[in-house]
């Protein structure tokens, strides 16, 4: 799967043992709260060239945020 340009690994990598729980849960909710308005933009969207664009840019925020997921569960079971 492509990323889109600043998205990906690199919103992952910094998170370390050291990376506090708050920071962690901060950024899910920010990757949630981005794949929500891509979709609302994605609904609302008129033109179907924006539409996909939208709906393809919630898909990998939602990834983002599954991927996030998983590191805090991670992080919770060490």
């Amino acid at each position: 799967m492509t990323y889109f340009s600043g998205l990906g690994l690199t919103s992952l990598v910094a998170f370390d043992g050291d990376t506090p729980m708050t920071e962690l849960h901060d950024r899910l909710e920010r990757f949630e709260t981005l794949t929500a308005e891509c979709e609302l933009i994605a609904k609302l969207a008129t033109d179907s060239t924006k539409r996909e664009f939208y709906l393809r840019l919630s898909e990998q925020y939602r990834q983002l945020a599954v991927d996030m997921r998983k590191a805090i569960a991670t992080k919770a079971a060490a």
